[in-house]
């Protein structure tokens, strides 16, 4: 390899060093566009190490100052300079330094990220990618040797800091070392009690309350329970959440001694009931709304107490908020205090809970929950989301050593090594940790931080905890000059991602007690001390109790700008005006700047401009086009569309029906299932992310019965009963020797007031279904009629529910046996669709066998099968809405599905009719008045006030 000549006599220390600086993010911003264009995932993961390297060693070389670095340090810049020299290697044998440097910057400059681009650089890029491993690792090695001599010898040395720099020092105490295993031990007991002979199989929701689990000396002084460990939690089996309290101890798997001199501990020598089935318990107590259900964990077995009246403000009836959705819908939710404690609280939850089943390995801020309480307040009480069916046994093997630069010295031993493995960060929780405290200091969600810094991660890129350490310091490094060097909070960031902090001398993983240890002292304790710092008044010894009184849940000022900059861009002068320029309502009755105005909707033209995404409050998906045709021939305005989030596949149709702003999607042409169904209903929430609930309406085959005379045509609605959320999803579950089915698995209900507006509009004195008929005209008298979009009904003689498969009857010629074939029912006397309440069935499959629809409805009183709502149920509060235009037999056809996909729409509109709406008060975004209006930018939408009315 050609040398360059490195002139160095002739270099100042402070100018090279501001030279590599350029050099160094000359060769980040060419390897960036190398990693864009690469389609290979050891080469992309090749070049997203780089980067990493290139990065941490440009913000070293940023903050060095001329103290630092003598004027000829050889030493320094020769290391500095032989990653260059390996990457961009030369043909010329004496090239001075300087003029190859400048060379490389203006490449770096000039680069962008097309293959044409790349085609620029092989005049000066002779690094080949398909190459042997050989000179990779080289080059990775001398990259780790440069970042690890500028950390350890040039930088953060705090001789060279004032003592106005640094903070006095704080005594706190340790985190208690004992929840760990209690939480273990409490996990595994619960589990132990979660098999039973149901008939549906439950998986068990759980939502942990998350805490410092500190006690206040005298508090642990003035009670028998000192060492006792409760957790607070909600459990679920089907849709509704029970309050539970559970007791523990951290030394599960030792029995106190006969005679000790230990005190007694009070719950847990309580009179108590050894537990076989956790479901029956929970069921048990649902039926006492005001009761806790109170457990305790003895040896590793699960027990019931005595239940305790409830003295929580939360109302489960109402669904929990997670973090992510706080970041990103809501603006000053957090303020300086709340940021601070909650980054307390999450860091002790991963000091009490590393490595045990609470914390999924892709838990993040959408699994960290807040609850309401019935004045729509919301707690400062986090909740980690979990579920009791993930449960693995918890990994006792000793950990894996990670592998140091020095590890690979030959070709064989690097080709035997992934690149992953190589260097992958030794604790992958405390790099979700990062994530979060990042996420949390700029009250932003991680993918817009990403965008709002402008740090290219790429597409593609696997969703493995490499990939999210690689992420997590690409954007530490890229927005860390807005956070303060000097803070704890500063510290707490770098130890998480500074792999050396959790290995020990040998660069092995910390054992289990090692590791928790440096969670405490790297992570907790830095944060514990910045708040203690802030807020002296808040004492770290009852930080849960004082978090508990907080409420922080200011709903009303709300960001409408998920797709941008995370900050709004404001007029510089806050000043009032009485300038009328309004918009009107896209809605009746809504309240327009104050007023009340009860408009024509019918005689209103709608600007899009005015009604962003964030107004549309409820979804509709269809999976066929007749059935969204019906639909949106109900809506009463109708308007354009919006542009969509990057990824979204679905045609959004947008209208008002009554009070609501609707938001339609049909499935793609060709696909169905459970699975069409979840992707059109994740890209819905992603760009429409004010929807509150959707509504599944379109077809479904029937099950008629002798209790329930379902006809074609007529309307089918899931609703919860006892044992079922209203939907069960037929094809899965366990299949036992002699074809014995078990169903697994359960579905969310549908909100609780969505089934208030079942209920008003069944207790309606006057209704029947004649109400369906205004709507029914309304959908034939609009879509032009052809053979094939009739949706007039097609005669109760063309209703056949066949007893037998008759080839004959089928074609609807005479068969002679046609009596014994087709089972003769009383005319109705009118043409009008009747509704149904009850069970739908749901999967992938077409049901196509009177038989086993017959065995079905019987067993677990189905009324009707189909095939999307199992997708959409966990994804978004949803309501299934099913026409019936078959009998889910053998005789299936088309002539009833338009006219059935008429009688769904026309239902959803009746019972939107009877929900009440979320209010909301527009204004309308005049860019560059200057008043108390706000200005927005490109992309960005105006905010609106919503509440339920």
């Amino acid at each position: 390899m050609a040398a360059m000549n490195l002139d160095l006599p002739g270099a100042a220390g402070s100018d090279m060093i501001n030279t590599l600086y350029l050099t160094y993010k000359a060769a980040q911003q060419i390897t960036e566009t190398l990693w864009v264009n690469e389609r290979d995932e050891e080469l992309r993961s090749f070049c997203a190490s780089l980067m990493a390297y290139f990065n941490m060693i440009r913000r070293s070389l940023s903050i060095m100052d001329d103290t630092n670095v003598p004027d000829v340090d050889s030493g320094l810049i020769t290391l500095l300079l032989s990653p260059i020299k390996l990457m961009f290697p030369t043909s010329s044998l004496q090239v001075p330094i300087k003029d190859r440097l400048r060379e490389i910057i203006r490449s770096g400059e000039n680069i962008g990220y097309t293959k044409g681009d790349i085609a620029k650089l092989r005049d000066i890029l002779s690094l080949d990618l398909m190459k042997t491993y050989k000179l990779r690792n080289e080059l990775l090695k001398s990259l780790a040797m440069c970042e690890e001599t500028l950390r350890d010898s040039y930088l953060e040395d705090p001789s060279r800091w004032g003592e106005e720099d640094f903070s006095p020092q704080l005594i706190i105490a340790e985190l208690p070392y004992d929840i760990l295993n209690a939480a273990q031990s409490t996990f595994e007991a619960m589990v132990a009690c979660t098999d039973c002979p149901c008939k549906t199989e439950h998986d068990f929701g759980v939502r942990l309350y998350l805490s410092t689990h500190r006690k206040p000396k005298d508090a642990i002084l003035r009670t028998q329970d000192g060492d006792v460990i409760d957790f607070d939690m909600f459990l679920s089996t089907h849709y509704d959440w029970q309050e539970v309290r559970v007791h523990a101890t951290g030394n599960q798997g030792v029995p106190d001694a006969v005679g000790s001199q230990q005190p007694k501990r009070k719950r847990m020598e309580a009179r108590s009931l050894k537990i076989k089935r956790l479901c029956e318990v929970v069921a048990k107590t649902k039926s006492m709304t005001a009761y806790r259900l109170e457990l305790k964990v003895l040896q590793n077995q699960l027990y019931q107490l005595q239940p305790e009246i409830c003295n929580s403000a939360i109302d489960t009836s109402q669904n929990a908020v997670s973090l992510d959705y706080i970041l990103r819908h809501t603006r000053g939710s957090f303020t300086e205090r709340t940021k601070r404690i909650l980054a307390v609280i999450l860091a002790s939850t991963i000091f009490h809970l590393y490595n045990t089943p609470w914390l999924q390995p892709t838990w993040g801020s959408s699994d960290v929950l807040f609850f309401h309480t019935s004045s729509s307040t919301t707690l400062f009480r986090p909740f980690i989301n979990s579920t009791l069916s993930s449960f693995q046994p918890p990994r006792n093997e000793e950990p894996s050593k990670t592998l140091g630069p020095n590890d690979m010295v030959d070709d064989t031993e690097a080709d035997d090594t992934d690149v992953e493995d190589f260097f992958n960060h030794p604790c992958p929780t405390v790099i979700t940790l990062a994530l979060l405290l990042l996420e949390l200091y700029f009250e932003t969600p991680f993918d817009i931080l990403v965008r709002k810094f402008n740090t290219k991660l790429g597409t593609n890129t696997k969703s493995s905890a490499f990939a999210r350490y690689l992420d997590a310091n690409l954007v530490f490094q890229a927005c860390k000059a807005e956070i303060p060097l000097n803070s704890q909070f500063y510290l707490a960031l770098t130890n998480c991602l500074d792999p050396k902090v959790w290995q020990d001398e040998d660069g092995e993983t910390l054992d289990t007690l090692a590791l928790r240890t440096a969670i405490y002292q790297k992570v907790v304790l830095p944060l514990e001390t910045e708040l203690s710092q802030a807020y002296s008044s808040i004492p770290i010894e009852e930080l849960d109790k004082f978090a508990q009184k907080l409420d922080f849940g200011r709903w009303g000022h709300l960001n409408y700008n998920p797709h941008g900059d995370s900050q709004e861009s404001v007029t510089s002068t806050q000043k009032s005006t009485s300038v009328d320029h309004r918009q009107s309502s896209p809605v009746p009755r809504y309240s327009v700047e104050g007023s009340s105005m009860d408009i024509d909707i019918e005689d209103h033209a709608l600007d899009i401009k005015s009604y962003p995404h964030s107004a549309y409050t409820v979804g509709v998906i269809c999976a066929l086009p007749l059935e969204l045709r019906a639909v949106r021939a109900l809506f009463d305005t109708e308007h354009s569309g919006h542009t969509k989030m990057k990824g979204d596949s679905n045609t959004y149709a947008l209208g008002t029906i009554g009070q609501h702003m609707i938001v339609a999607a049909c499935l793609p042409s060709g696909e169905y299932g459970t699975n069409a169904a979840a992707d059109a209903a994740s890209n819905m929430r992603r760009t429409y992310h004010e929807v509150e609930f959707c509504l599944l309406v379109g077809i479904g085959g029937g099950a008629p019965s002798p209790e329930t005379d379902i006809r074609l045509g007529d309307v089918v609605v899931s609703h919860p009963t006892s044992t079922s959320s209203g939907v069960i999803q037929y094809d899965r579950g366990k299949e036992y020797r002699g074809n014995t089915f078990q169903l697994t698995g359960s579905l969310q209900g549908p909100p609780r007031f969505l089934r208030t507006a079942i209920s008003a509009l069944r207790s309606k004195p006057d209704a029947s279904s004649s109400s369906f008929q205004p709507h029914l005209e309304k959908i034939a008298r609009s879509i032009p009629h052809s053979s094939m979009s009739d949706y007039s009904h097609p005669g109760q003689g063309n209703d056949h529910l066949f007893k037998a498969v008759c080839s004959t009857c089928f074609a609807l010629r005479d068969c002679p046996n046609a009596e014994s074939h087709v089972q003769r029912r009383v005319t109705r006397p009118t043409d009008l669709p009747e509704i149904h309440y009850g069970i739908i069935a749901s999967g992938n499959r077409v049901l196509k066998d009177a038989s086993t629809r017959d065995r079905w409805a019987k067993e677990y009183g189905i009324l009707c099968f189909e095939m999307e709502a199992a997708g959409v149920m966990n994804i978004l509060p949803s309501l299934v809405i099913r026409g019936i235009c078959d009998y889910a037999d053998a005789f299936k056809n088309k002539t009833w599905q338009n006219y059935a996909a008429a009688t769904a729409a026309a239902y959803a509109k009746l019972l939107l009719q009877h929900t009440a709406s979320s209010s909301i008060e527009w204004r309308s975004a005049r860019i560059g008045h200057e008043s108390s209006w706000r200005v927005y930018n490109d992309g960005q939408e105006p905010p609106a006030k919503r509440q339920r009315s």
